[in-house]
């Protein structure tokens, strides 16, 4: 691979230092994109629920590994833009051996895959895609900064596990996490919920149980099952190969 080309990850993300925070393993909290700054209010925009959505959606994959709750629709605190986010929980009493580390990371950078989407468009990203990461100026980080810290830190664990480099096992889960959201039913299902959140947004909270419901009862939903099940027969079990960054 020629490394002058390798995108560095850390200047295309815009990461702020306040605001960071260690990971719990027992309650796990997602933040919410804020594409705008300055502010005086905060202002909730459609692309905070796709975001969400597409954290949502993406966490759907690993239902045998977290418990769902719910999606907590109050804003974030001391002024800041957008909803407080999913909840789901973990035993923490089980190991948090490289799969989970892989399974967080990969709902992390959902937000980067859902703000690119959405303002490129899929028929777009899906031939954009395979510029990444030689050229990825049609990425969509703004915003993403608090996602990246999390998914850079989950992603640690797996690349030491397998003797990597941090930055090819970062670009190979992106161009993962893009490849689900640009499956059949992926996009149609973050949609769905992203508009379902926007409709309800004056509730504290929507449910695990009432966003599944609602996605079953979709067209698309068979296809979104289908998604998914390919989606974890492609990624798992992890290996180094499997792992690798090839363009």
């Amino acid at each position: 691979m020629d490394e002058a080309k390798t995108l560095n990850l850390h200047l295309a993300f815009v990461c702020e230092s306040a605001g960071k925070r260690k990971p719990n393993n027992i309650i796990l909290q997602l933040s919410i994109l804020s594409f705008q700054e300055g502010h005086q209010a905060p202002v909730l925009d459609f692309q905070h629920f796709i975001a969400e959505a597409a954290h949502y959606v993406m966490a759907l994959n690993f239902q045998q590994e977290f418990d769902l709750l719910y999606i907590d629709l109050n804003s974030k605190p001391e002024g800041k833009e957008g909803i407080a986010g999913l909840k789901f929980i973990r035993d923490a009493k089980k190991t948090m051996h490289p799969k989970i580390y892989d399974h967080l990371a990969l709902i992390d950078i959902s937000s980067v895959c859902a703000a690119t989407i959405h303002q490129y468009g899929k028929e777009i990203i899906k031939i954009e895609k395979s510029n990444f990461p030689s050229d990825a100026a049609m990425m969509v980080t703004k915003g993403c900064g608090e996602d990246y810290v999390l998914f850079s830190k989950h992603l640690l664990p797996v690349s030491r596990h397998f003797l990597l480099r941090p930055m090819h096992t970062q670009w190979n889960t992106i161009l993962k996490a893009f490849d689900f959201f640009l499956m059949d039913g992926v996009w149609e299902a973050v949609i769905f919920v992203a508009e379902f959140l926007a409709e309800n947004k004056s509730m504290e909270s929507i449910s695990h149980a009432q966003l599944l419901e609602g996605l079953s009862k979709n067209d698309f939903y068979p296809m979104l099952c289908a998604a998914m099940e390919n989606f974890q027969s492609q990624r798992y079990p992890l290996n180094k190969k499997g792992l690798e960054l090839h363009i």
